[in-house]
Formats: C-alpha cells, structure tokens, sequence
C-alpha cells in the first residue's frame, strides 16, 4: 500500500514525506501501550501475560459502562492503552506498526494523533452504548479507526490517485476489516462494537482531515472545522452512551441485602480496606449506584489515604441522600485532607445547617478555618464544640491550637492539658502543648512533653522526628549538649533516611549543611519547616545574625497553616518585628 501513485507534480524537498519505516506518533502511541502492560505485569506478575484479571484491568483503567457512566468518565480514555495479555498487546501492536506508519506520513503526526485519540474514544463509547455490563479494554478500535481513516482518504482522493490503486487498496482494506469482525462474532469476548465504532470513526475523520494531493498534510481552516465537528459527533455518543447505561441499571440492577454488606463492614473494622475493596468492588458491579455499597467503598479508599477517591463514591452517596450528615463530614473531612479548603467550608457549612447541636461539625470547621489563617472564627467554632461536648478532648486540643495561633500560650496549655486528661492517647494535643510550652520559653517542660510523644509513638512515628528536634533545640537551650547529642545520633541511625525531615536532624547532628538541607528541601511546605528549625537551632547557639534572615522568610512567605509559622510568628511578635 506505501507504493501508490505519486502526485503530477513533485513536492518540493520540505514538503516530501519523512522517510525511514516508524513515525513519531505511531512509536509514541506503542511506547505508551507498551509501558502501561509493563507496568500490569509487575503488579500482577505472570497473569499480566495471559490473561489478567477483571479486578486488574479496572485498576488500570478497563472501560466498564456501569461504573464508566456513573463518574469514572476518564476510562473510555485509559481503556485505549490497557490490553487482555501479552498476545492481544503483541497483536495489537503489531498491526498498528504496520498501518500506522503509512497514514501518519499522509495526515501528519498532529492529526493523525487526533483521529486515533477520537476513534479509541468512539470505540470506547459504542462498547458501553452495545453492552454497559462488559468490561472492555484495548487499543483494536483506535487501531481500527486508522484503517477507516486510511479507507476515507482513498475514496476522498479517487479522482487524484491511479484508478487500479484505489481499487486494491480498497479492496484489501475491506477484506482484511470482514475477516477480523467476521472472526470476532465467532469468538466469544471479542468486543466487535468497539471495531465497529472505530472504523466508522476513523471513516469520517478521513474525509473531515483528510490532506488533498499536492497540498499535502498541512494544518487548514478545513481541519479546525473538521475537529470541531469531530467533538459534536464525541458529544453525541457520550449522551447516548450515558443515556443508555443508565437505562440498562434502572431494569437490570439486583438489590443487595445487608446480608450482601455485612462483610466488607466487618473488614473495615478490622482495618483490612483492601479486603473490603476487593468484595465491594463486585458488588457494585451488580449494582452501580447503591449508596450503603458507595458509602462504605468511600471509607476503604480513605483508609488507603486515596481521598479522591473517596470523594467520588461519598457524591454517589450524597446525591441520592444530599442531607447525610455523616457523609458530608466525611466529605469535609477528605477536602480539607487535600486542602481543597475552600470546598471542605462549603460542606461543612452544610452540614452544620443540618445539625447545629453536633460537636463535630464544628470541629471540622473549627480546622478548616484554622487553615484559612481565619482565626478569630476558629477560635468561635472551637469554643462552640467545646460547648456542646464538654467532655470531648478533641474539642479541647481545637481550642489549643486556636490559642495558639493567638499567641496565648497559658490558654494553649491549659486546654492542651484538658485535652490529654481526657484522652491520653491524643497525639494531636501532645504536639500542641510541646510548641505552646516552647513559645512559652519553657525548655525543659516543651522536652519532657517531647520525650513523652516519643515513649508513646516510637521513632518510626511521622511525628516522632518533629519531637526530636523540638528536644534537639530545648537541650541546646538548657545547655544540656551531651543529652542532645545521644539522642541525635540515635535518631539519625534509627530515623528512615528517605523521609523528611531527616536531613534536618542530620543538621542539627553536625552530619551536613544548613545550606545542603535548604537545597533538599523541594517546596515551601518542607522550606518552611526548615528554616524555622534550623534558625531556632542557631538562636539557641546565640547566632541570631544568621538565624534571622530564616525567621523573616518564614514569616514572609512560609505556610501559614503551619505550627512553625505560628512559633516564628510568636517569636518575632515578642522581638517587636
């Protein structure tokens, strides 16, 4: 097919084709396919290559109708780069590397790449429009979409290309598409939908883009109208598709019992979320939109710290329950963990609408505010909780950290304390009474507070490295080297490298640079933390004339959310700057 008639005219020599077998698109798009199968088969080993699991090929992205069109609208995209096992990659691979090339010299790399992306994506959408209830995935319909593509440039160049070329080329493209759907409507699992939409896909585009001899595969106004039409055509199926999914789930949906639910409760209980994934997972496959199935899946993903995920399953829950308190805490809760902290305010403000005799509203909000360097209004939802549950130590240790933040370190203690009478387990309450004793210029109760959080959580601890220099700074203060100096060497032989902050606590035991720790820390959350403990440590060394260019970069540009840009704050507050 690569030896067609040659135009009347010869192209000059910028505009002749790139010569050499592969073209970039078509080594990117397989580079790509390649990878993510790479990647299958290392986190699901040797299945990977026969034949990889449903649960596998959803987590890397399987088209799958009834959780497609219920949120998850990025698979009909990543379905395109997942394949079923070795041999369906091979394969694959193999016929795109053959055809791709040629179309690609044709069209170009900027729209070839644009009909292969739409053609995969029209696969996708016709799969979930003929059967939402499969799991689909591969890149055979935009692979498909390429030899539609190459069909509708033959036939819209017919009167420009040799008669017998034409001819051929047709005959054989078309003989070659039979034999492929004809052999999939035999074989069971072969997703002939998606062929079908891609070829028909890449037809249209060949006429929309296709390049007219001699002008070859430059950019026109013809092409941006073309892709616009392209995406009303992408539109029109994904409402189809939509349309239809959620027609099919109305009529074939089978009701889950609590029975069906009692298990996956039992394993979040347990803690074993990717236990309870796994068997909620199939049974929202029975059942897309069931809210107690979503509900519970969205506390499995926050147990794995996936809050995005999370956030998606508690929408399902809340728009057919939108007054679920729980849920709306819940989703409060995983906003402000992604310190989306303007959209965790609106929740929460929801869910106080609902409830306002509910400690725990306010307590979110109480955060929330906090975050949003907001106070005064912390300090008000904090004093609220406080209020309504007199004996949650929780309410109590909110109420610290406002005072904190006011710089009303006897109040912070004071409330600290109360906080771990109530609940000597709070770790949270333990690390604000250490920094409220700190700025309180009290050394050796901010290290003994030190030494507590460390008995009670370990080094292994993300908070224990934070104790450790806060003790690193006290005794250096209190002049007590040869303590500080054990304790940092234990800290560095036992603390995970890899983790920040240790190159801190290296500082702080003479085992590197300010300047090297400056340089490992990569954005201005870990920028902040660093400098404020490295100046502490130096003013208590009486090398103020260093320390204060870090203190006032603290208070210009750290993270105001921060402990550490509150303790600056209080530091340079009492210095009269």
């Amino acid at each position: 097919m690569e030896n067609g008639a040659q135009p009347e005219q010869e192209t000059p020599q910028e505009e002749k084709p790139k010569t050499g077998y592969m073209t970039p698109a078509v080594s990117a798009l397989i580079a790509a396919n390649i990878v993510v199968f790479a990647l299958m088969a290392v986190t699901s080993g040797s299945a990977a290559l026969s034949g990889p699991s449903n649960q596998v090929l959803l987590n890397f992205g399987a088209n799958y109708g009834i959780r497609t069109m219920f949120g998850e609208y990025w698979r009909i995209f990543t379905n395109i780069f997942v394949h079923l096992g070795l041999l369906h990659c091979f394969m694959n691979m193999w016929i795109f590397a053959v055809m791709g090339p040629i179309t690609e010299r044709l069209y170009g790399s900027l729209k070839f790449t644009v009909v292969y992306l739409f053609a995969g994506l029209i696969a996708s959408l016709t799969s979930i429009y003929i059967s939402p209830q499969s799991i689909s995935a591969g890149a055979s319909g935009a692979i498909f979409g390429i030899f539609g593509l190459w069909f509708g440039f033959l036939i819209a160049n017919k009167k420009i290309l040799q008669e017998n070329f034409v001819k051929s080329n047709m005959k054989s493209t078309v003989v070659f598409l039979i034999m492929v759907l004809v052999s999939g409507f035999m074989r069971s699992g072969t997703d002939n939908a998606a062929h079908i939409g891609g070829v028909v896909a890449g037809f249209i585009s060949g006429f929309l883009l296709s390049p007219l001899i001699p002008d070859q595969a430059r950019w026109k106004g013809k092409d941006s109208v073309g892709v616009l039409l392209m995406l009303l055509m992408l539109g029109g199926a994904f409402y189809l598709s939509y349309t239809r999914t959620h027609q099919f789930t109305a009529v074939q949906s089978v009701v889950l019992s609590p029975a069906d639910l009692k298990e996956p409760t039992r394993l979040l209980k347990n803690n074993k979320p990717q236990e309870a994934l796994k068997i909620l997972d199939t049974l929202l496959l029975k059942q897309p939109n069931h809210p107690q199935a979503h509900y519970l899946r969205a506390h499995a993903y926050a147990l794995l710290s996936d809050d995005r995920k999370a956030i998606a399953d508690i929408d399902i829950v809340l728009k057919k329950l939108p007054d679920l308190l729980p849920a709306l805490l819940f989703k409060a809760q995983r906003q402000l963990n992604l310190m989306q902290f303007q959209d965790a305010l609106v929740t929460a403000n929801r869910a106080i609408e609902l409830n306002s005799t509910d400690p725990v509203g306010f307590l979110l909000r109480s955060t929330i505010y906090d975050r949003l360097d907001n106070t005064a209004k912390s300090l008000e939802d904090s004093n609220e909780a406080v209020r309504l549950a007199p004996e949650n130590a929780n309410a109590y240790s909110n109420r610290g950290y406002s005072y904190i933040n006011l710089g009303l370190t006897e109040d912070a203690i004071r409330d600290f304390t109360k906080a771990i009478k109530l609940d000597p387990g709070l770790i949270g309450a333990m690390n604000g009474r250490m920094f409220a004793y700190f700025m309180h210029s009290d050394y050796i109760e901010c290290d003994r507070q030190c030494m507590d959080i460390l008995a009670k959580v370990g080094l292994q601890d993300r908070c224990a490295p934070y104790a450790v220099m806060m003790s690193a700074i006290c005794r250096k203060q209190l002049h007590e080297d040869n303590l500080r100096n054990a304790m940092l060497i234990q800290a560095v032989q036992r603390l995970p490298a890899d983790h920040w902050p240790y190159p801190i606590i290296q500082y702080m035991a003479g085992q590197t640079t300010y300047d090297a720790v400056f340089q490992k820390a990569t954005d201005n959350d870990k920028m902040t933390e660093a400098k404020t403990y490295i100046a502490f440590d130096l003013l208590a060394s009486n090398k103020a004339a260093e320390a204060s260019p870090m203190l006032l970069w603290v208070k210009e540009h750290g993270n105001k959310t921060f402990n550490e840009f509150d303790l600056v704050s209080s530091l340079l507050s009492k210095a009269g700057k």
